[in-house]
């Protein structure tokens, strides 16, 4: 059995970590602001609630809110550590570490979740969507963004990354199928970030090959 990893181990140096992984490629930053930028675009409206699932350390989180200014954010993790990091870096994001708490039923209207399902034990993947589910307002939507097993990069980063040794990656038809099966409306599917922010100069091609299964990742989006 794969040993799960203990992100409060991790969450101190979490973001030095990987800006030292991704230095060759140029500034981190780029994927979280490119990602809230799709995200923008997929769901154009300002939204009441917003809610990162699986915030981590929340590097994801200053983004999203520069992206949606009039949204009240909100940030889960299950590791307490990371929480109390995230919190001190954004004071004006709302966090919790308990799913079930029934304060937060249908109460977001939408959902952003990164690299987070890799690390979910392939045999709770459902699980965990239902609880993303009962989460999510009527007519909702999540948008969720995962590393593609396709990209020889990706999974060489992943291989030799010491918190994701427990990762299972997953391909975007697996993701669409678990969502699915949950009662998710499937909206779109790409394949994104074939450009290293380093070339960030020629990202315009990207808007042309969102078809092909070679980007460094992909997203999924849906709809309750």
């Amino acid at each position: 059995m794969i040993e799960k990893v203990d992100f409060d181990k991790y969450s101190d140096g979490y973001s030095e970590l990987m800006r030292k992984q991704h230095a060759k490629f140029g500034d981190i930053d780029y994927y979280s602001m490119q990602k809230a930028r799709i995200t923008k675009i997929i769901s154009p409206e300002d939204s009441v609630n917003i809610l990162e699932f699986g915030c981590g350390v929340g590097r994801n989180l200053p983004f999203i809110k520069n992206e949606y200014p009039n949204s009240n954010i909100y940030g889960y993790d299950i590791s307490q550590d990371s929480i109390d990091i995230a919190s001190n870096n954004n004071p004006d994001v709302k966090f919790f570490s308990e799913i079930s708490d029934d304060r937060f039923y249908k109460k977001f209207d939408l959902i952003f979740i990164s690299g987070v399902y890799h690390h979910i034990q392939p045999e709770l993947r459902r699980e965990v969507t239902s609880l993303i589910y009962d989460l999510l307002n009527d007519k909702g939507r999540i948008v969720c963004f995962e590393h593609n097993p396709y990209n020889p990069l990706t999974r060489h980063m992943v291989n030799t990354c010491e918190f994701d040794e427990d990762a299972v990656l997953l391909k975007a038809k697996e993701l669409k199928k678990i969502f699915k099966a949950q009662g998710f409306k499937f909206r779109s599917s790409s394949y994104i970030l074939f450009v290293p922010s380093r070339f960030k100069q020629f990202s315009f091609i990207e808007k042309y090959l969102t078809w092909l299964p070679l980007g460094g990742q992909y997203f999924v989006s849906f709809e309750k």
